[in-house]
């Protein structure tokens, strides 16, 4: 009898991320005009051609920074030790803002509800001392350990579960104290960007434990929290009903587009059952809050800026406001611009064709050192180039608050850990993988 065939499990090649930043653009440009069109009878063409004119220039900026080729691949994992304890500070920085807002703003979380709460913290306004600015900051620094989860799961042993456990109890914490859904959608894009990481370096794009079907099964979870926040929010704003709820957002959103501001109050869905009322309407409400970039984005790129930036507004408002800068308002705040919309907007074409060229090229410089082997300026900096590709078919990357403030609880941790290193104590990785990385 001959042996039987041993099976051997092929490495993937390494995969460039570009083609599927590029198609997941196209898509969702083309899926947003389809739907506002279908829904408005407005087709945001100018919104289509935008986004993937931008996502073509980061593709041209990439191929320009990885003509280089690189022989080899230092796939170190990081140590599941260190990742809980990032996980942790990260939890003490929730109790921090907890604390400050609840103890010291006097703000009731639990009487208001998120919703009204996040309300009431916005009028207060954030000027906190130094407890809040540590609490805003390391409570972002959950964002660390969920990356390493994506990508080293198949290299910890059992303590990969208490690092899963920590990393969802620090987004559910972070989406309940912030009362937004921007902590979530920064989540989602750093897991997809980790997962165009692991095709970077040669590994399977999913996890072991994250198949299709899991995949797809959690995405309509999210979906599911979205619309949980959006009820949420229309109990607390006393919207009469789920529909009553649709109807004001959907005014909110389209002012800058009156032709379909004047189709708001017909887009309810009312069968005469509340709860399959209610499943609809919120759910058109997730639509809309997604896809409303499609007439914003059409809409701005045909206005006159007169004087201000919309590309790093959330940047300016958070940093020099403090000292006392007021930014000028636009007929586009509170509302979602594409960043190549606002780029153009701001700048004008070039500059957005050249902003673009640049981003990608950052992420061919990245995957570059990332093949190298480096954690904060490999794995964690692709991670965040290909998320801000992914979210800027939303808005600009630099208006959103947590990404910012978990860019510099990134920063303060790659210090501290460089400084154990130079002391002789090793933190990111165990010793195993550091002699092995030693000897690459």
């Amino acid at each position: 009898m001959g042996r039987k065939p041993v099976r051997v499990q092929a490495t993937p090649a390494m995969r460039s991320p570009m083609p599927t930043i590029v198609w997941f653009t196209a898509g969702f440009a083309l899926v947003s005009a389809f739907y506002t069109g279908l829904m408005f009878k407005f087709w945001a063409i100018g919104f289509v051609l935008l986004l993937i004119g931008s996502s073509y220039a980061a593709f041209g900026g990439y191929a320009i920074a990885s003509l280089r080729s690189v022989d080899t691949v230092d796939r170190r994992p990081t140590s599941a030790r260190f990742n809980i304890i990032i996980a942790v500070i990260a939890l003490l920085g929730l109790w921090a803002m907890f604390y400050d807002r609840t103890t010291n703003r006097g703000i009731d979380y639990v009487n208001l509800g998120i919703a009204a709460a996040r309300a009431e913290f916005t009028r207060v306004g954030e000027r906190g001392g130094l407890l809040s600015i540590a609490g805003n900051i390391f409570s972002a620094a959950v964002y660390l350990p969920m990356m390493n989860l994506i990508f080293d799961w198949e290299e910890w042993g059992r303590e990969r579960y208490l690092v899963a456990v920590l990393v969802i109890l620090g987004m559910l914490g972070l989406t309940y104290i912030t009362g937004g859904r921007t902590a979530l959608l920064i989540a989602i894009s750093m897991v997809a960007g980790a997962m165009l990481g692991r095709g970077a370096i040669g590994l399977p794009r999913l996890p072991s434990f994250l198949t299709k079907t899991r995949l797809i099964v959690g995405s309509i979870v999210v979906a599911s929290l979205f619309g949980g926040i959006f009820a949420l929010r229309a109990s607390a704003f006393g919207a009469a009903s789920a529909g009553d709820y649709l109807s004001q957002l959907c005014i909110h959103l389209a002012q800058p587009a009156i032709e379909i501001m004047a189709q708001c109050y017909s887009i309810p869905y009312s069968t005469g059952l509340e709860s399959v009322d209610e499943v609809a309407n919120f759910g058109t409400a997730v639509l809309l809050y997604a896809f409303h970039v499609a007439w914003i984005g059409n809409v701005i790129i045909t206005d006159v800026n007169p004087g201000v930036s919309t590309v790093f507004a959330g940047f300016q408002d958070m940093f020099l406001s403090r000292f006392g800068y007021q930014l000028g308002a636009t007929d586009y705040d509170g509302y979602f611009i594409p960043g190549a919309a606002s780029l153009v907007y701001d700048f004008g074409y070039v500059a957005m064709v050249i902003g673009f060229a640049l981003l990608g090229a950052l992420l061919g410089l990245f995957r570059r050192t990332m093949l190298a082997g480096n954690l904060f300026r490999g794995r964690v900096a692709f991670c965040y180039a290909a998320a801000s590709l992914l979210i800027c078919v939303l808005i600009s990357p630099a208006n959103l608050p947590v990404l910012l403030l978990s860019i510099m609880a990134m920063m303060a941790i790659a210090g501290a850990t460089t400084l154990a290193r130079a002391l002789g104590i090793e933190l990111v990785y165990t010793k195993a993988a550091s002699k092995k990385g030693a000897a690459r």
